[in-house]
């Protein structure tokens, strides 16, 4: 793979040409989906999607990381292609600016599903954000956006949640 890259690299300084190689198979059409569909996000009844089960500390330095876990839906409710599941956000006056998302590298979000008795079909969704350091000392809060679906109905349904209000320092 180095030669190759090598031989790539000095053809783009030169400008010389490269053989395309072989066409890769066509694939498309030989596809299957092996996964199912959701059949539904189901909590307990005491708590709502996108409540926080373990929440941020009060304060942070630079270099730690902050873990939020909320109560949460299947992802493939909703891929988000075009938004995110985990947003930082550091307190800017009276609004909130993000500053990260599950698509930054100091980011991580996990999902896990696991059997909450006496209701099946529970998820927890755990984010975190490991702060880089030339954060902005301040106020922030992690964000979690995500969709559930209903057992009755079958809709899927968004819902959000944030941690408390942390300090960086």
């Amino acid at each position: 793979m180095q030669q190759e890259v090598d031989k790539l690299a000095v053809a783009l300084r030169t400008g010389a040409t490269v053989a395309p190689g072989p066409t890769p198979r066509d694939l498309r059409n030989e596809q299957s989906t092996v996964q199912t569909g959701v059949v539904y996000d189901d909590k307990l009844l005491t708590v709502s999607f996108g409540g926080v089960v373990t929440n941020a500390l009060a304060s942070y330095t630079r270099g730690q990381t902050v873990s939020v876990k909320f109560w949460g839906g299947h992802p493939k409710n909703n891929l988000r292609r075009q938004g995110s599941y985990l947003q930082v956000q550091r307190k800017s006056g009276t609004s909130w600016v993000t500053v990260a998302n599950d698509w930054d590298w100091e980011t991580k979000y996990r999902w896990q599903r696991y059997d909450c008795a006496p209701t099946y079909g529970c998820s927890h969704v755990t984010t975190e954000w490991t702060i880089p350091a030339d954060a902005v000392p301040g106020t922030y809060r992690i964000r979690h956006d995500g969709d559930w679906k209903s057992g009755w109905d079958g809709l899927i349904r968004p819902y959000s949640g944030t941690s408390r209000e942390f300090t960086v320092n």
